[in-house]
């Protein structure tokens, strides 16, 4: 068995497996759901250390209001490691404090068979010489307190491209149902010593992410004109959402460092959380 062990408990979160599931239990009960009609399928959501986004992160985590799924696929930017594409973890778990998170095996290696642009790996999961990914992993917690029997679904990359994100996109609406399936996009914002800026930079982000087209928003973060180190996660969650004609993305929360912190001066990130909802289907 091949598992993909907690590379940032203890720093991102607690590693304490009751101490953590009282923080993440904590920020979910702060949460409120927001009124929405139909299935949450689709989530976008921060990643930073838990002090920071994790009351963010709650607030999107708390819109699932006790559906379930069967598979939920976490699409995730590399800080570090160089992928070619778009590497879907080959191993059979995901490790947090809370346990053993098994991976949908089954979907991945129809995903794999789907293009050869995704392929099966470990490159931006495992550590090898160098630094494990975070911006997965912070996000299984959050799963795991509110989700009950389902399997994970890993996907890491860093090609944010209209094409490689195009690809992807396809290729999970192709293979994936809407019907069972929850997919996160793991995200943060603006990034840089500037409060003010951040406010800015984030607005203008959350309102192309709202409002603009999958391509417009993905050609607007290639750009410069928005700032996100998962937009390539959230362009695949916005083409999901124009293939199935799901409503949303829809924010439900944001804040940044500097407001959590009461750091204003400091290196500033900017955090948000939205959903994507699919209509119940008239009869």
């Amino acid at each position: 068995m091949k598992t993909r062990p907690a590379a940032w408990a203890g720093q991102f979160y607690p590693d304490d497996p009751h101490e953590l599931e009282r923080t993440v239990q904590e920020y979910l009960t702060l949460s409120h759901l927001n009124p929405h009609e139909g299935k949450v399928i689709g989530l976008f959501v921060p990643h930073a250390g838990y002090i920071y986004s994790g009351k963010t992160a709650a607030a999107g985590y708390r819109q699932l209001g006790g559906s379930s799924y069967t598979t939920v696929v976490v699409m995730a930017p590399s800080h570090t490691a160089y992928i070619d594409g778009v590497s879907i973890f080959d191993g059979d778990f995901y490790e947090t404090p809370l346990g053993l998170l098994p991976v949908d095996k089954s979907a991945a290696a129809k995903l794999a068979g789907a293009d050869k642009n995704l392929k099966l790996g470990e490159i931006g999961h495992m550590a090898r010489g160098g630094r494990a990914e975070h911006a997965l992993e912070v996000q299984l917690p959050f799963l795991q307190m509110t989700l009950t029997e389902f399997q994970l679904l890993p996907l890491v990359f860093q090609d944010f491209t209209w094409t490689n994100c195009q690809r992807l996109g396809h290729a999970l609406a192709s293979h994936l149902d809407p019907e069972t399936t929850l997919f996160v996009a793991s995200s943060d914002l603006y990034h840089g010593r500037s409060y003010d800026a951040c406010v800015r930079s984030d607005q203008v982000t959350l309102a192309s992410i709202e409002n603009d087209s999958a391509e417009q928003f993905c050609q607007r973060a290639q750009s410069g004109g928005a700032m996100a180190c998962g937009a390539g996660p959230i362009t695949v969650l916005k083409i999901l959402a124009e293939l199935w004609n799901a409503q949303g993305p829809r924010v439900i929360a944001r804040t940044n460092s500097a407001k959590e912190t009461g750091e204003m001066h400091d290196y500033v990130v900017g955090y948000a959380a939205g959903i994507i909802v699919q209509q119940e289907k008239s009869t």
